[in-house]
């Protein structure tokens, strides 16, 4: 064998050896997901201080349109903590929300906004990108649905095309309400109970207008065999077996139908029992 040949085959098997010792090591590494949705986990990413900037619970991160990350925690020396995509640390604000849960970005006209939900204060906040609050919603005790205002715990916020926003009471009594770009409420539906009117644990919320359909999701994680349902909010054929929200000129919803996503027979939970409440719907 001459040295080019050598060289060459010497070549191609470290190549080979570096490809595998590759392979086997990224199998080590935490896997997410399913299908073509799957992610590694990053356990280099955004290595800090934590004396400096600590990060007590994070419920919830998400990406502005600068391409920074923004992760809020319920710890009140730095609520909301901004990085750039390697997860280099650029600023932080808020110490006003220990019990910092849902954090929502929403655009306006090319202006950026957040709503915050705080399980703690039982409070959402609406505010600027750079942390000045525009306004504060506080428990909606004149619906009658609230005996006092720790009852309303609210754990995530959705917006809708027109301004409208939908606060998720997802640790208190699981109605969903809406209310107008300005704060106002117009309405509410769900509320902890059984069948397909009321929610258990309505923790998570988000539109979702992927193939030409707008639809309220709404995550129910303690119903059994649901682990999410689908709301469609206005116009178009009804799919069989959809839970529907639709809406007229006065902005009032009614529920049509639920669809039930299964869960694995070893993810099952048996349903909790609840009182129904006497009203299931506001709007």
């Amino acid at each position: 064998m001459n040295r080019k040949s050598f060289l060459a085959k010497t070549s191609v098997a470290m190549s080979s050896l570096v490809i595998t010792r590759d392979i086997f090591a990224r199998k080590k590494d935490p896997v997410y997901g399913h299908g073509n949705m799957q992610y590694g986990l990053n356990n280099q990413w955004g290595k800090l201080n934590p004396q400096q900037h600590p990060v007590n619970d994070c419920h919830e991160m998400v990406q502005d349109s600068k391409g920074r990350i923004i992760l809020l925690t319920n710890e009140t020396k730095n609520n909301l903590l901004f990085y750039d995509k390697s997860g280099k640390y650029l600023s932080s604000w808020g110490h006003d929300f220990p019990g910092a849960h849902g954090l929502t970005l929403t655009n306006e006209n090319g202006a950026e906004f957040f709503f915050i939900t705080d399980t703690a204060k039982h409070q959402v906040y609406k505010a600027t990108i750079d942390g000045k609050i525009l306004f504060t919603i506080d428990p909606p005790m004149e619906t009658g649905l609230y005996k006092k205002p720790e009852d309303f715990v609210p754990t995530e916020v959705a917006v809708d095309d027109n301004g409208d926003f939908f606060i998720a009471d997802g640790y208190g009594q699981q109605y969903v309400l809406q209310y107008d770009r300005a704060g106002k409420l117009k309405g509410y539906f769900g509320g902890r109970g059984l069948g397909d009117n009321h929610l258990d644990n309505a923790h998570g919320i988000v539109f979702d207008n992927r193939n030409g359909q707008h639809s309220l999701l709404v995550t129910d994680p303690t119903l059994l065999q649901t682990l999410y349902a689908r709301w469609q909010v206005a116009g178009g054929d009804q799919p069989a077996g959809s839970l529907r929200l639709s809406s007229s000129n006065q902005g009032k919803l009614s529920l049509r139908r639920r669809t039930h996503f299964s869960r694995p027979w070893y993810q099952r939970k048996r349903l909790r029992h609840h009182p129904r409440p006497e009203q299931q719907s506001g709007f």
